[in-house]
């Protein structure tokens, strides 16, 4: 088979290209590299592993019978050096933390605030309109995730372009990025500390996971932390290169973002169609609790498997003509947010604020042009595939916010905050004003 290595600069710039040579010559292949792991290409068989949650697991420091030492686990190959929260957690311990969340990212609660993102694409959009040049990164696909992610846990917005930098760098191993998460943790770790003592008014997801109590103990201010830094860094970056390659995209092709204008109907299924094509997280961890067989091949107890969620998504037994975007296909089957019960918790928030920001740019850059001679790719896809810049020109135009652009992003009011709150607790039993209370 191929050499490969999914942390290197030839992945990077051709992960399709290489998987789907691997899915053509040896779809349950064994790669030396990391350690050696097993990688997995083909749709059905990634499929199969995400729902098997009892035969592959994500916890780390695995004591696994039949494997001769500790097996690190985890969702990453290599293992990440600290734990990302309920992802590297398996059942039951994990779906008792997840519960605390989910109400707070369902369908029902991200819809009802639309509205607001909508306040905050306006606001992005309003800092740079009049001057005609934008650069998509640093203007649009970083600040509105941190945003939107910020204001929906509950955490201040003053800092939010510190966050928003840090959260950017560590994603592509930028230089001092772990000095910047050093703060941003301490920064966490201060609010969770005050939120204890005062809690507020009306509770956020912080507040149910300090109230929360699960097999009769609270949670521990680090593990409430690790959950925060868990949803931030994978609420942020994930979006930013949706947002930044669905721009491109739209970029390069103004026959479809001229039909998308003209039916924005279609722009939530265009979403779906570029978050199967574009797939930011190429890739997710996985260990085999016991020895078993995927696709036919024999997989040891303790071996490592790596799930190519890129790969899964343009698997031509799946989907017809994968390698061409078709704003109409029905791809809401992409296994880009996984599947089964470690499914991504913003699997509802990435694609309404990105069809938010497209429909926005849409309708007030319509002649928005990508300089492709300045687009700068990450080197590497060390959890998430994006970019450091991505500058752009368009006709200027006015701005239409509320709020000067030099003025702070525009917070929730205390009628979504508690509306939230109140959708929240259909599903906890807890009252939206109780923060004191158990969940």
């Amino acid at each position: 088979m191929p050499e490969f290595d999914h942390h290197s600069t030839a992945f990077a710039e051709d992960w399709r290209g290489q998987y789907r040579e691997l899915r053509g010559a040896c779809p349950v292949a064994h790669v030396d590299s990391h350690g050696g792991f097993t990688l997995l290409t083909r749709y059905e068989d990634i499929r199969h592993v995400l729902h098997s949650s009892k035969e592959f697991v994500c916890g780390r420091d695995l004591e696994i019978e039949g494997a001769p030492s500790i097996i690190p686990g985890g969702v990453t190959i290599p293992t990440n050096p600290f734990r990302m929260g309920m992802m590297e957690m398996d059942p039951p311990e994990s779906l008792k933390l997840r519960k605390i969340l989910v109400p707070w990212f369902s369908a029902k609660a991200v819809q009802l605030n639309a509205v607001h993102i909508h306040d905050l694409v306006t606001w992005c959009i309003d800092r740079v309109i009049e001057s005609g040049h934008i650069d998509i990164v640093d203007d649009l696909a970083n600040p509105l995730p941190t945003l939107v992610t910020l204001d929906l846990m509950g955490l201040p917005l003053e800092n939010w372009e510190k966050y928003a930098t840090i959260l950017h760098g560590a994603a592509y191993r930028e230089k001092g990025s772990v000095n910047g998460l050093a703060w941003l943790r301490d920064d966490i770790r201060a609010i969770i500390k005050q939120r204890k003592s005062n809690p507020p008014a009306v509770r956020t997801p912080i507040d149910a996971l300090l109230a929360a109590e699960v097999d009769g103990e609270s949670l521990s201010d680090e593990l409430v932390l690790e959950l925060v830094y868990m949803l931030l860094s994978g609420g942020v970056d994930t979006s930013t290169a949706l947002v930044a390659t669905s721009v491109r995209f739209l970029s390069g092709y103004p026959d479809v973002a001229d039909e998308l204008r003209a039916d924005p109907s279609l722009i939530p299924n265009a979403v779906e169609e570029l978050i199967r094509y574009f797939t930011p997280g190429t890739g997710v961890a996985r260990t085999a609790a016991h020895d078993t067989q995927i696709g036919g091949v024999p997989v040891r107890a303790g071996e490592r498997v790596l799930l190519g969620l890129g790969a899964a998504n343009l698997d031509p037994d799946e989907f017809d003509d994968p390698d061409t975007i078709d704003v109409h296909r029905d791809a809401a089957r992409q296994l880009s947010f996984g599947a089964g019960v470690h499914r991504c918790l913003g699997s509802f928030l990435a694609p309404l604020e990105v069809g938010i920001l497209v429909g926005e740019v849409l309708r007030r850059m319509p002649d928005l042009e990508v300089d492709e001679a300045g687009v700068r790719p990450y080197e590497s896809i060390p959890l998430v595939g994006g970019f450091r810049a991505m500058p752009a020109t368009f006709t200027p135009g006015p701005k239409i916010g509320r709020i000067s652009r030099e003025g702070p992003p525009p917070a929730r009011g205390e009628r979504e905050l508690l509306r939230t709150a109140e959708l929240a607790a259909e599903d906890t039993g807890v009252e939206p004003g109780d923060a004191g209370a158990a969940a």
